[in-house]
């Protein structure tokens, strides 16, 4: 069936996927690091065009595609798309034309369904969709959006902005794909298989800008956030728990029975309810979509923006949201969530009774509370208090209640003895009568206790401001505090354990805290900002690092230790200059036999801190500005191989590299397999790469090719063009070295020779593996997603084991040896000490072997 079924998710299939649909994977993976860029989209959107190609090659139209049916399959960076939702799809007669009624989601119909178009509709509709849905990708908002009326209107009129922010750092190869899509007329429009033909498809490598969008991102963040809130919306209104509820009994007797007077009967039937309901929630949705125009009236005409601030129903609830944000009510106590049932009692109680009948109160008090509108206002009272204030709720702001806290006035003056909670109020969440009787302009204290009676550290960190409040700066991921929640960064803390911290310094603090045992108690100020997203990324590790060496790192027994090529797992980058980490793979010593294998530490223990790339390229530039101070710069070999080769130079595909190579983490990221695309062997000159690369070609023609080279030179008799060289004009070679096609390049006896890109890519195409000995430097050009090259170092001999020999030369291998590893051993997948050329040899085919079977750790940019 091919990849394309893969992608596939069938009409009767309930997908148990660990992935959520794709806006809010890639909203959640921005949020924790990963760059989002048109590279990425370019890269979901031809997996969902490959979906779309199979339906369509077997006559069958989606009719409802948009953003909800696309999943990730898991959370892995790499996890493939799925599409779903095909509920309302159909398959085409053999016209490939069909008549029918308005039917998907509006903001994603096509002009023809909108119109109902005559002969009919087909393919094109799912065109429009994408279209629609790869607008989304790259600006994070909706075309075509408001109430059904409106987004009618513009879809038919094909009225749609490129004007926004988010299109500046498009490229102009995403823009066509998408007007291409959106195409009014559904003649011309594209179709599958010429999408996936497009540039900015096939060929995303040179025509996908890989440059991060946090415009997008933050568009598309108050996108989902919209949709999150129409789901909750739409969930409430459906949740089981309304019918649970006495009242929905109650009134469906009382409106049938004929037990209670005719003038005690509401009004009200079954169905006015739910046509109450369907208005009201009809009236909140439309005003999501009309809200999202009202922030980017940059793109939007003012006809329709006029239209807009006149309508009624809008302004009505824009007050009542005005109102609601502006005014700060919060109950001191947990509000009950039965108020239903007791009011159901009491009114079973009156019709029960005698009451009724003989007191005209309790007449008219049944009457109120068989009201529908305070019935409703009940029951939504009990919701509430269950959904947002009860144990189970799902926090999403800091909860006012808890038995680990006490909340206090600020002016609330008492000692706390309490051990183990018990000097809390645990009924109504807070103590004493120090309380005023509003919110507004009050400080929040909390009292916090918990057990400490091992050694394990708190994992907290305090700092003082210049106006002695003392702050929580630092909280370790899995530490003591981490795990219990009851500390947030930016608290600040009063008191610990009943004495006050304002007077004294940190050092006394945190060994406070070190020493302390049994019960701890703090008073704190709580910050109730809102915490920063989780982080939940991996990267590699391109320089040593060893806290106890570090005279900048806040404690050194909060520092982890870890070397060139470690994987580490980084929980937190919310200081600027430590992130939170721990060891995810260490990678070991490897001689000539071994390939660069890893292996898991499994270190359950909490995260340390690591400097973050800020602070360790500081610490690289400021080192490399007081070395050339003290001029003790060594040019040691390279000065001399650079008078050598003077000429030799690499072409700039890479401006990043052009700077100064400030080198400390790199992004990774762990795939099952994964095809190195070319084999570049480094070594000092005349370590024997030219003899081990001639050996694997010869070995294995059929898996193995060296690039040719180009030269200006004139052929030789029996020399044949594309056999050993590719002969070439000088104009020409100048022109191809202007538009950067060659990797490197130089002259020898007044003749240039050169390694063109293109004839890598030739070899890569043909299904084989392109062997480079090339200059260190090519590695800036070479490390990339289409070149993907395995990186072998070719060690010196080890002169211990040579007994001997003194050979000047020998040494002079082993110290430019030792240079390009000093300054190029971040870049190495294996290091291969050159004692022996055929066990070299062999060393490195075991290697190759081993690396295509093997799951690896792979740069993300090579993936998205």
């Amino acid at each position: 069936m091919g990849s394309e079924l893969k992608s596939l998710v069938s009409v009767g299939e309930v997908p148990s996927m660990d992935g959520a649909d794709l806006c809010f994977e890639i909203e959640k993976r921005a949020l924790a690091g990963f760059v989002y860029s048109e590279a990425v989209a370019s890269h979901y959107m031809r997996q969902i065009l490959e979906a779309v190609r199979y339906i369509h090659d077997r006559g069958i139209i989606h009719r409802d595609l948009k953003p909800h049916c696309v999943l990730l399959s898991s959370k892995e960076n790499a996890a493939p798309v799925k599409l779903g939702g095909f509920g309302v799809a159909l398959q085409l007669p053999e016209s490939g034309l069909i008549q029918a009624s308005r039917i998907g989601t509006p903001a994603f119909m096509a002009p023809e369904v909108v119109n109902r178009e005559s002969p009919g509709f087909g393919r094109p509709v799912d065109m429009w969709a994408l279209g629609v849905m790869l607008y989304v990708l790259l600006t994070g908002t909706l075309p075509f959006a408001g109430t059904k009326n409106r987004v009618f209107e513009m879809i038919s009129a094909g009225v749609y902005s490129m004007q926004c922010r988010q299109w500046d750092h498009i490229s102009e190869s995403a823009k066509d794909l998408c007007t291409r899509l959106l195409c009014l007329n559904q003649n011309d429009r594209i179709t599958i298989k010429e999408a996936l033909a497009h540039p900015w498809i096939r060929e995303r490598e040179k025509f996908a800008v890989r440059k991060h969008l946090p415009d997008t991102v933050d568009e598309l963040r108050k996108f989902n956030a919209r949709r999150k809130l129409k789901g909750i919306v739409l969930a409430a209104v459906s949740s089981p728990h309304w019918s649970q509820l006495p009242f929905h009994s109650l009134m469906t007797t009382t409106n049938s029975s004929s037990e209670l007077p005719g003038h005690v009967l509401t009004t009200a039937s079954s169905n006015d309810f739910d046509d109450m309901a369907s208005s009201a929630v009809s009236q909140i949705l439309d005003s999501l979509e009309d809200t999202q125009w009202l922030t980017i009236g940059d793109r939007v005409e003012l006809d329709f923006l006029q239209k807009l601030f006149e309508d009624k129903q809008l302004q009505t609830l824009l007050e009542l949201y005005d109102r609601i944000n502006s005014d700060e009510i919060r109950p001191y106590n947990t509000p009950e969530s039965n108020v239903v049932q007791i009011v159901s009692d009491i009114i079973t109680t009156i019709e029960q009774g005698s009451y009724q009948h003989t007191s005209e109160n309790a007449h008219d008090l049944l009457k109120i509370l068989l009201e529908p509108h305070l019935q409703s206002l009940l029951q939504a009272h009990d919701v509430v208090a269950q959904e947002v204030y009860g144990d189970g709720a799902i926090r999403v702001t800091p909860s006012y209640f808890g038995q680990n806290t006490l909340t206090l006035d600020a002016n609330y003056d008492h000692d706390y003895n309490g051990q183990n909670g018990s000097g809390l109020n645990e009924s109504t969440g807070h103590g004493g009568d120090g309380l005023s009787d509003t919110t507004c302009d009050v400080t929040r204290i909390r009292l916090v206790q918990f057990q400490r009676n091992t050694d394990e550290p708190l994992g907290i960190t305090l700092r003082m401001t210049e106006n002695k409040r003392c702050l929580v700066s630092r909280i370790l991921n899995g530490g003591m505090i981490h795990r219990q929640g009851t500390l947030h960064v930016g608290d600040e803390i009063k008191e610990i354990n009943g004495q006050p911290v304002s007077n004294h310094p940190i050092q006394y603090l945190q060994q406070m805290l070190k020493d302390a045992r049994g019960s701890i108690t703090f008073k704190i100020v709580p910050s109730y900002r809102s915490q920063p997203p989780p982080c939940d990324i991996y990267v590699k590790a391109l320089f040593s690092y060893d806290p106890k060496d570090d005279d900048l790192i806040p404690s050194a027994q909060a520092g982890i230790k870890f070397s060139i090529g470690d994987i580490l797992q980084i929980m937190s980058k919310d200081d600027h200059n430590w992130w939170q980490g721990k060891k995810a793979m260490s990678c070991r010593n490897i001689d000539e036999r071994m390939i660069n294998n890893y292996h898991a530490d499994y270190d359950s223990s909490p995260a340390g801190l690591i400097p973050s790339p800020e602070l360790q390229e500081w610490r690289i530039a400021t080192n490399a500005i007081e070395k050339a101070k003290d001029g003790s710069a060594n040019c040691g070999v390279f000065g001399r191989k650079r008078k050598v080769m003077k000429d030799k130079y690499l072409a700039k595909h890479n401006a990043v590299f052009d700077q100064l190579d400030l080198v400390t983490y790199e992004e990774v990221i762990r795939l099952p397999e994964f095809r190195r695309k070319t084999l570049v062997l480094l070594g000092a000159h005349g370590v024997g790469r030219r003899h081990i690369k001639n050996t694997l070609i010869t070995s294995q023609p059929k898996r193995f090719a060296y690039p040719i080279p180009h030269t200006t030179r004139l052929p030789k008799k029996e020399e044949e063009n594309g056999k050993n060289y590719y002969f070439v004009t000088h104009e020409e070679m100048m022109r191809d070295i202007a538009n950067n096609e060659y990797l490197e390049y130089g002259t020898h006896d007044d003749a240039m020779y050169g390694t063109k890109l293109e004839t890598i890519r030739n070899i890569n195409r043909q299904g084989l593996m392109a062997i480079l000995d090339v200059e260190p430097q090519a590695l800036k050009v070479l490390r990339t997603a289409e070149f993907a090259p395995y990186i072998v170092f070719i060690a010196a001999p080890d002169l211990s084991q040579i007994k001997g020999v003194n050979d000047e030369s020998l040494e002079r291998l082993v110290k430019e040896s030792e240079l390009l590893q000093q300054a190029y051993g971040h870049y190495f997948d294996l290091v291969i000490v050159n004692n022996d050329i055929e066990e070299t040899i062999r060393a490195l085919q075991y290697a190759i072997e081993r690396v295509s079977l093997q799951p690896q750790w792979v740069p993300v940019s090579w993936v998205y």
